[in-house]
């Protein structure tokens, strides 16, 4: 199991099996390999960075202008999650992200959650429905995406922004 606190100056604290939490260094190495090679992976380089103008004349010079810049956003964003990874003691089943860095470790893995829901064919919350029980027990992309939600949904509950109850509009007023 996982567990997810925040620290009295403002840090973030990820516990648990260091198998599991070693599982995280598959993030930096995935999306590198997306953003590096985007002619291997389309869709997916598509999804962590759509286009912002339909017109592909417009689209094109755009991506001109500030494609390699978003690139470069995203690559240090991966330096900044590995070098959380490797100063932290996962090994000990232990990960501290300062709280500085809380956004961007937590947006890396929305990245991640993309780019496999792309390499699944995920297109809407159904998707479990979609896929085979064989392909839900044993395929290792979709247990990595089952850790990201997870792992995702914990550090957001650490802040005490975010609830997964429900709240009912009649008795909640």
């Amino acid at each position: 199991m996982l567990h997810a606190e925040r620290s009295e100056d403002g840090s973030f604290r990820l516990t648990g099996h260091p198998g599991i939490l070693n599982a995280l260094w598959s993030v930096p190495s995935t999306l590198r390999g997306v953003i590096q090679n985007p002619e291997d992976h389309p869709e997916a380089f598509q999804r962590l960075f759509p286009s912002t103008y339909l017109d592909e004349k417009k689209e094109k010079e755009h991506r001109r202008l500030i494609g390699e810049a978003m690139q470069e956003r995203q690559m240090a964003k991966i330096a900044l999650f590995e070098r959380i990874l490797t100063d932290s003691e996962e090994g000990m089943g232990v990960l501290r992200i300062r709280e500085r860095d809380f956004d961007a470790f937590v947006a890396l893995l929305t990245d991640m959650r993309l780019v496999l829901a792309e390499m699944l064919g995920i297109e809407d919350e159904e998707w479990e429905d979609q896929l085979d029980e064989e392909q839900m027990l044993q395929d290792p992309r979709v247990q990595l995406l089952h850790l990201m939600s997870g792992v995702q949904q914990l550090l957001l509950d650490a802040t005490g922004m975010v609830s997964d109850l429900e709240i009912d509009p009649e008795n909640d007023l």
